[in-house]
């Protein structure tokens, strides 16, 4: 049986392309066969193509780091990703999909945004017969929809057969305006155990420092941020180390040149995480590491992304991770994180989330 998944599968951010992953290799456990359904409109006109290549020309010139951060990152999809055929067009993918595959499943990540201020049917599997559509922990990552797509995004929901967000926020988005009930589930990269992610990066070569460090993942653009960073390294006597991100500029610090693979392994082997990712805290939590998250916007800013942060820390009664950039700099070594207490309530989420997934994909293929 062929499962399409739906999310974005081609994208220079380390969480989205371990979500992407850990949800494929969850799909081959569970005895199917997955791809991503490669659509990829922003590639179908010459003009698109050379927007694309001078973005790629100025982060060589000005931000080399970055770009060789995304050079191995764009040959992790090459490497680890089942892509299906390249569409251009979506009407192409309508006229093929059903034939193509049995299952599609949309999510994770916040492919529900709909930050462009439009409603795309792709990321709600429109190009698929209803029967065949789940969605799994797919994120709005938000407060609210838009007044003026709030009748496109019922529209699209509602046709989704088996429905799970990834936040509790979200499902009381789609109650409010579809009245159907959601479940919340867990984000694809916490649906692997520490174990098997261990087991991925065992035979890679390491990139870490061989001395104890603190880990600096920030995906903002804070400086506050980095100076509690540096605050903590100094107080501990810790090495700061970080990755290059595209909005977290990280001045007078050793950066790591790092594929997604490499990045669990920076996270499994530091003292410390500092981070203002969601799944820089998700890996963080999930290899058990002692860690501090920034808040990176404000609860009242239209774009806050804050609540999907706050979902994971109330699932795992870890709210006091959840730091400010005036928080005393003894945090972390003061507070320790007992990691006993958390791991049964991981477990529990993890069990019930791969229930909803595995039951959800049986039901349609039985009822095909």
């Amino acid at each position: 049986m062929k499962i399409g998944i739906v999310t974005w599968h081609y994208n220079s951010n380390y969480g989205t392309l371990l979500q992407a992953y850990a949800l494929q290799e969850i799909i081959k456990k569970f005895g199917y066969s997955p791809e991503f359904v490669n659509f990829r409109p922003n590639l179908n006109t010459s003009k698109k193509k050379l927007v694309r290549k001078l973005k790629d020309l100025y982060i060589m010139l000005f931000r080399p780091g970055l770009y060789n951060n995304r050079k191995l990152l764009y040959r992790f999809i090459d490497q680890n990703f089942s892509l299906g055929k390249l569409y251009y067009s979506y009407n192409d993918l309508c006229k093929e999909a059903d034939k193509i595959y049995d299952v599609g499943i949309c999510g994770s990540d916040q492919i529900w945004s709909n930050n462009t201020g439009t409603i795309n049917p792709f990321y709600y599997l429109d190009f698929l017969d209803e029967s065949k559509r789940i969605s799994y922990a797919s994120s709005i990552g938000r407060n609210r929809i838009p007044d003026n797509l709030v009748t496109d995004f019922g529209k699209y929901v509602n046709k989704i057969r088996y429905l799970s967000i990834r936040e509790e926020k979200g499902a009381e988005i789609i109650k409010e305006i579809t009245g159907r009930d959601a479940e919340v589930v867990l984000d694809p990269s916490l649906l692997l155990d520490k174990d098997e992610w261990l087991e991925k990066i065992e035979d890679k070569k390491p990139v870490s420092p061989k001395e104890k460090y603190i880990f600096l993942y920030i995906l903002g653009d804070n400086e506050e941020h980095v100076e509690y960073a540096k605050q903590v390294s100094k107080i501990t006597g810790l090495k700061l180390i970080a990755i290059e991100t595209e909005y977290g500029k990280v001045k007078d610090l050793e950066l790591i040149p790092a594929d997604p693979f490499d990045f669990v392994e920076l996270v499994n082997n530091a003292s410390y995480v500092l981070t203002d990712s969601f799944h820089g805290l998700a890996f963080s939590i999930n290899l058990e590491k002692q860690f501090a998250v920034f808040k990176r916007f404000r609860d009242d800013e239209k774009k806050s992304q804050n609540s999907r942060i706050y979902n994971l820390l109330k699932k795992t009664n870890l709210e006091d991770r959840l730091i400010l950039s005036d928080e005393s700099v003894s945090f972390l070594s003061d507070n320790i994180i007992d990691y006993n207490s958390v791991k049964p309530l991981l477990e529990e989420e993890r069990k019930r989330s791969l229930e909803f997934l595995s039951s959800s994909i049986k039901s349609v293929i039985n009822e095909k």
